[in-house]
C-alpha cells in the first residue's frame, strides 16, 4: 500500500493550509507506504520515518500536479494528485436566491415607475446598501402559480437592471418550478434549450450586463453527461448539499451510491464536501461547493449560530448563502413573515466576521488574483 494521505484530486488550498509568498504556496505532503523504499515527490527525495513520509512542496500555478513515486521489492509505484491554489484568498460570500418569478409577475402586472418600488427588490436593495451584499436571482421562465412567462416582461426597465448590475445579477434556474427535479434525468439537449430560452429573455429585457451563469440548477440534480452543456455556457461552479439534504432522491439508477441535491456525485465525494466544502473536478473542469445556509429552512437564531461556527474555521474562506424567493410573498401558502430578516441575519453575521460579498463566477469563487 502506498498513498498520499492529506490530499486528494481537486483539493482547494489557500494560505491557511501552508505558507504563502508572492509567487508560491508551500504545503506539506504527507503519505504512507506499507513496504520500505525510497520516495520522491516531484523528483525530490523524501525522508521516510518508518512507514510515514512528510515533505514541503511549493505550488506555483493555480492548477498543480504533485507526483509521488516509490520503489520496493514489489515494484515501482506512482501517485499523481492535482490540487488548486486559491492565491491571495480572502474571506468572501456568495448569495443566490432561487425560484424567482413572483416579483417579475407582479411588476409586469402593476408596471411601477421603478423596479425598486416593488417590496421584494426594495428590501434586497436596502440590504445591499447596508452591507454591500451582491445577489444573484435565479429565474424560472414560467410561473406555475399565476399565468406569466418571461417573454411578457417589458424591456422598459433595462436601464435600471444595467445600473444595478454591479450587485444584482439575473441567472438561469429552470424552465419552471414543476415538475420537481426537472433535469435529474433529462438529456443535455433539454437543459441547454431551457437555458438558452431563459438567457435570451434576460438579455432582451435586462441587457447583457445583468446576466451571469448560475452556480446552482433547480434541485441541484443534473446528469453528469449534461455538464458539458453548462460548461460551454460559462458555468464554472455548481453548489449543492450533496449529503444530509432534507429530501430524498428516491432513484438509484446512476451510481451505486447516490447523494441528494448534489449532481450525482458519489458518496465519497459527498462526505469530503461535507467537511471541506470545496472540491475541483478536473474531469469536468467544474468546482463543486457545498452550500452553508439556506435561509428559508432555519429560524434567525439558528442561521446566526450555524454561520458563526462556519466563520470560525480559518480555512473556510468562501461561504455559500442561499434562499428561495417565494417565502417572501404573503400570497404564497408557505409564506415566512420574517424571511427578509433571516436574509439580513445571515448577511450581518458573515459581515461581522469579515466576509466580503462576491459573485462566485468572478475569477475563482470571487477571487480575481489569477486573472
Amino acid at each position: 500500500m502506498f498513498r498520499v494521505t492529506n490530499l486528494r484530486n481537486g483539493t482547494v488550498l489557500n494560505a491557511e493550509h501552508g505558507r504563502e509568498t508572492g509567487d508560491s504556496l508551500e504545503i506539506m505532503i504527507e503519505g504512507f507506504l506499507e513496504s520500505p523504499g525510497p520516495v520522491t515527490v516531484n523528483g525530490i527525495t523524501v525522508q521516510v520515518n518508518e512507514q510515514m513520509f512528510r515533505i514541503p512542496v511549493s505550488l506555483f500555478r493555480q492548477f498543480n500536479e504533485i507526483i509521488v513515486k516509490t520503489s520496493n521489492n514489489y515494484g515501482e509505484f506512482q501517485q499523481s494528485v492535482k490540487v488548486v491554489w486559491d492565491k491571495k484568498s480572502f474571506k468572501r460570500y456568495n448569495f443566490f436566491i432561487d425560484d424567482n418569478i413572483f416579483f417579475l409577475t407582479d411588476i409586469c402586472k402593476s408596471k411601477p415607475a421603478s423596479l425598486f418600488d416593488h417590496f421584494y427588490l426594495k428590501r434586497l436593495k436596502n440590504i445591499h446598501q447596508k452591507y454591500g451584499t451582491k445577489f444573484t436571482l435565479n429565474l424560472f421562465y414560467r410561473n406555475d402559480h399565476h399565468p406569466f412567462e418571461l417573454k411578457d416582461f417589458p424591456d422598459s426597465y433595462k436601464a435600471e437592471w444595467r445600473d444595478n448590475s454591479d450587485w444584482m445579477k439575473l441567472s438561469f434556474h429552470a424552465y419552471s418550478e414543476f415538475p420537481d427535479r426537472p433535469y435529474q434525468n433529462a438529456a443535455a439537449a433539454k437543459l441547454a434549450a431551457d437555458y438558452d430560452l431563459l438567457h435570451a429573455e434576460i438579455i432582451r429585457f435586462a441587457g447583457e450586463e445583468a446576466f451571469q451563469p448560475p452556480v446552482v440548477i433547480h434541485w441541484a440534480m443534473v446528469q453528469p453527461e449534461a455538464f458539458s452543456a453548462l460548461k460551454t455556457r460559462g458555468v464554472k461552479v455548481l453548489e449543492g448539499q450533496f449529503i444530509n439534504a432534507q429530501t430524498a432522491v428516491g432513484e438509484h439508477n446512476h451510481n451505486s451510491q447516490i447523494t441528494d441535491i448534489g449532481y450525482y456525485r458519489d458518496k465519497d465525494t459527498a462526505l469530503y464536501l461535507l467537511h471541506h466544502h470545496l472540491l475541483y473536478d478536473f474531469e469536468h473542469e467544474l468546482l463543486f461547493v457545498r452550500g452553508d445556509i439556506c435561509c428559508n429552512l432555519l429560524p434567525q437564531e439558528k442561521i446566526v449560530e450555524k454561520l458563526t461556527a462556519r466563520c470560525r474555521i480559518p480555512a473556510h474562506a468562501a461561504l455559500g448563502l442561499a434562499t428561495h424567493e417565494q417565502y417572501s410573498f404573503d400570497y404564497y401558502p408557505n409564506f415566512i413573515p420574517d424571511h427578509f430578516d433571516r436574509i439580513e441575519a445571515a448577511v450581518r453575521t458573515v459581515t461581522e466576521h469579515g466576509y466580503k460579498p462576491v459573485f462566485f463566477h468572478d475569477g475563482f469563487l470571487g477571487n480575481q488574483s489569477w486573472n
